[in-house]
C-alpha cells in the first residue's frame, strides 16, 4: 500500500513539475530590440559660451540603429564626420550659460543634436545623444 502512494505522489509531482516548466519556457517572449552601434564623432568638444566669458566641454556620443551593411554605414559616418562635428559646434555655441546650467539641458540638447545631424546627413538611424563628458566653467 505504502509503495502505491509512493508511487502515485511521484507521478502527480513529474505531471506538475512538466506543466509547471512548460509554462514558464512556453510564455510570451519579450519582443527584441532593435539592435544599435555607437559613433563618437571625435574626442570632445570645446567651444565659447553665447553671450559669456565660459567655456564649454562635453564629449557627445551618437547610439544609431545598425544599418543593413554596418562597415558601410561607418565608412559613411567618418566620411561625414566634419559635416556631424559642425552641426554639433553649431548648436552647442548658440547656448547660453543660463540654457547650459538647466536641469533638462541635455535632453533638449539631444534632441536638437539628434534632429540637426539627422538632417544634415539625410538619415534617421541617430536615436539618442549620450554626454560622456559636461563641463562647464
Amino acid at each position: 500500500m505504502k509503495k502505491k502512494l509512493i508511487i502515485i505522489i511521484g507521478a502527480v509531482v513529474l505531471v506538475a513539475g512538466g506543466i509547471a516548466a512548460y509554462m514558464l519556457f512556453s510564455g510570451p517572449s519579450e519582443p527584441e530590440e532593435p539592435p544599435v552601434s555607437t559613433y563618437t564623432p571625435g574626442d570632445f568638444f570645446v567651444t565659447n559660451v553665447k553671450d559669456s566669458y565660459a567655456l564649454f566641454k562635453v564629449t557627445v556620443v551618437l547610439e544609431v540603429d545598425k544599418a543593413e551593411d554596418d562597415k558601410e554605414f561607418a565608412a559613411f559616418m567618418a566620411k561625414n564626420n566634419h559635416i556631424i562635428r559642425d552641426t554639433i559646434v553649431f548648436i552647442l555655441r548658440e547656448q547660453t550659460e543660463e540654457q547650459l546650467r538647466a536641469p533638462d539641458i541635455k535632453q533638449v540638447l539631444g534632441e536638437e543634436i539628434t534632429k540637426k545631424v539627422n538632417a544634415a546627413l539625410g538619415i534617421t538611424n541617430i536615436q539618442t545623444v549620450y554626454f560622456n563628458d559636461y563641463v562647464l566653467q
